[in-house]
């Protein structure tokens, strides 16, 4: 699905799933009471009720999986992120037992990543990109390390270990990009956009002979299918649109280290 709708402002967005929606869900069963008056007298409630039992089920199981595992991936991306800007930190920490100049380059370097990636790059990951920038100083910082020369046992164990940091680093950062480029894939949507007008279209068939019971029914059911759907619209892109995984771990290296 396009990103269109999560750069939507987020209370438009809840408002068109949680409010609108329903209110179209309960204009068409105004026109279904009207149009089928057999339905209000509740005649096919038998068969209705036994569908809705089922589909609603199978729907609701299926809505509850995809939401779990939405936040399962954002949560991951945040400790991705987590785990990126810690071996930035150890790096710069690594690299000041080195000799000069590569200690002082490779400080500066990571401080300039930090920065960059918590400001260009992230900005670019809200529309599914990256920062070429961000890609030099990560190829910059391993030319410095393996131009540097050790006249130690001990400068040699710091850097090797900056090298596995900044392996690190990469690895983190191309996973984190992965997850901004991609999405959940289109049959997703169409399996929750489907279940869902199945599910409604179940419901609409069950008769109620209070008017107002019925529309407040069908409003509530339309309701909460809703807001599920805006929860999983949501978290869908861990790094794009209002809710999304925060640079501040990037921020943090840069402010602690400058």
């Amino acid at each position: 699905m396009s990103r269109t709708l999560i750069h939507l402002n987020l209370w438009f967005l809840g408002a068109l799933l949680v409010v609108a929606m329903p209110l179209g869900v309960v204009v068409v069963q105004a026109v279904v009471r009207r149009v089928a008056p057999q339905i209000v007298e509740g005649a096919h409630n038998d068969v209705a009720g036994f569908l809705i039992a089922v589909v609603g089920v199978v729907y609701a199981v299926t809505l509850a999986f995809i939401v779990i595992v939405t936040w399962e991936e954002f949560r991951d991306a945040r400790s991705t992120v987590s785990r990126e800007a810690g071996a930035l930190r150890s790096l710069y920490r690594d690299t000041r037992a080195l000799a000069a100049p590569t200690s002082e380059r490779t400080a500066g370097l990571v401080l300039q990543y930090g920065q960059e990636v918590a400001v260009g790059e992230w900005d670019a990951m809200d529309d599914g990109g990256s920062s070429r920038r961000a890609f030099d100083l990560v190829g910059e910082m391993f030319a410095a390390l393996q131009g540097t020369s050790v006249s130690s046992p001990t400068q040699e164990a710091f850097l090797a270990d900056s090298v596995d940091r900044l392996n690190q680093v990469a690895d983190n950062r191309a996973e984190r990009l992965t997850v901004a480029e991609e999405g959940p894939p289109s049959v997703l949507w169409a399996a929750i956009i489907v279940g869902g007008i199945l599910t409604v279209g179940f419901a609409l068939l069950f008769g109620v002979a209070d008017e107002r019971l019925h529309y407040l029914m069908i409003g509530g059911f339309a309701a909460v299918i809703g807001l599920q759907i805006f929860v999983i619209r949501v978290l869908s892109q861990p790094f794009s649109g209002q809710v999304r995984v925060s640079p501040e771990p990037f921020e943090h290296v840069v402010r602690d280290f400058r």
